[in-house]
């Protein structure tokens, strides 16, 4: 009975009551969209970052990462790969020999970072295939042909067919070494340092002229079954300390990405919690006043026996009623504005953030669970906004309550 009385009491003043809902479902809205937001912003950069060269993991030996040193290759190779064939999540492998060199070429010379991969391989795990601008990508694991990005190619005046001279240092001696390549292939990654930094070549070719055979410096693994996070379901095992190698998945290769994405439930809830509370204030603000105006009529119900407690149920099951009200009108927004941005995307391709260069419109996700927790969330501070005025109600007697008509 008590919440038939409150239900009614409610929307006795329509248009006060249909505000306070619009304030709390726009609140609800905003705590949905941003967060759904986030969670597309988040998946953008780890498929962005994971996609273009780095993958979900990488092996090497202990130690190359930090020296980039030509003699540090993965011990135990054979061993290595026989393990991950083994591994029924491993989508795709990439075997890379990574190495500091020199391009030259008529129009002068710039330090590059050269990555010698297996076109087919490398395929399956990166889009510098996909990137081609001019000319053709790789088309063999030997051969004398060189790709590299437009910005390189454009500081060193280069165009598709020009001769050009990797010059390195080999693995046994130390010594210099130089191996002639043609450019057969300009790509644009929009990751800046790829594309002004980065040769691509036959593996084999550079092993030769690296004295590696049969050596690599890099492993690069993509797996099939991810978190929604963008981390594998089930990541392969780390190898050993025995093994001096070493395997890092995308979170380890670039923790300032991983953070970032770590911080996003913190910082929803911060953001949620201040909102709400803002919002919340209005509410009291709202209850309040139909107190007030009601003062009479809840001083009658008192004098003929309605307890305090009961009085009070009153208020808070009006807050309530106030409370599934507005988690309707918002689910219902927050549902059509996510959709019609999900359909469009938002264009931020081309801006830069933590390293990474978003390649793709971003486009809302939804965990759902926070479908759940926002508006219980919107439920729980319209209850605590209800406090207040249910403790005043409370606290009234009823003698001074009927003294007062209106307010």
């Amino acid at each position: 009975m008590l919440l038939k009385l409150a239900w009614r009491n409610l929307w006795r003043n329509r248009t006060r009551t249909w505000l306070s809902a619009l304030v709390i479902a726009i609140g609800l809205v905003a705590m949905i969209f941003m967060d759904t937001m986030m969670v597309g912003m988040n998946t953008n950069m780890v498929k962005n970052a994971t996609d273009s060269l780095m993958g979900h993991a990488q092996m090497h030996a202990l130690g190359f990462r930090d020296e980039q040193d030509v003699k540090l290759t993965i011990n135990d190779l054979d061993q290595a790969l026989l393990q991950l064939e083994k591994h029924p999540d491993l989508k795709a492998r990439s075997l890379r020999i990574v190495t500091q060199s020199m391009l030259s070429s008529s129009g002068g010379g710039e330090p590059v970072l050269s990555l010698g991969v297996d076109p087919e391989e490398e395929q399956l795990l990166s889009k510098f295939d996909e990137a081609i601008i001019e000319g053709e990508y790789l088309d063999s694991v030997s051969g004398q042909k060189l790709i590299l990005g437009w910005k390189l190619a454009e500081k060193l005046e280069l165009g598709l067919g020009d001769r050009l001279v990797l010059t390195a240092a080999d693995a046994e001696s130390g010594e210099m070494v130089q191996e002639l390549f043609r450019l057969s292939g300009i790509f644009k990654t929009g990751e800046e340092k790829m594309d002004a930094s980065m040769v691509l070549v036959a593996r084999k070719t550079l092993q030769s002229m690296l004295k590696l055979e049969g050596r690599i410096h890099q492993i690069a693994l993509r797996y099939s079954k991810l978190t929604q996070d963008g981390t594998p379901v089930n990541p392969l095992k780390k190898p050993d300390d025995s093994s001096k190698n070493e395997l890092l998945l995308w979170t380890e290769l670039m923790p300032s990405l991983y953070m970032i994405s770590q911080m996003t439930d913190l910082s929803m809830a911060i953001m949620g919690t201040i909102l709400f509370l803002i919002i919340a204030l209005g509410i009291t603000n709202t209850l309040l006043m139909g107190l007030y105006e009601r003062m009479f009529e809840f001083g009658v119900i008192k004098s003929i026996g309605t307890t305090p407690w009961q009085a009070a149920r009153i208020m808070l099951f009006e807050a309530v009623c106030l409370g599934f009200v507005s988690i309707i009108v918002g689910l219902i927004l927050a549902l059509f504005v996510t959709a019609l941005f999900a359909n469009y995307g938002i264009d931020y391709t081309g801006i830069e953030f933590s390293g990474v260069t978003f390649q793709e419109k971003i486009y809302p996700s939804y965990k759902w669970s926070r479908l759940v927790l926002y508006p219980f969330m919107s439920l729980g501070f319209t209850l605590l906004a209800s406090l207040y005025p249910a403790f005043k109600l409370w606290k009234m007697l009823p003698v001074e309550a009927l003294r007062k008509r209106k307010f």
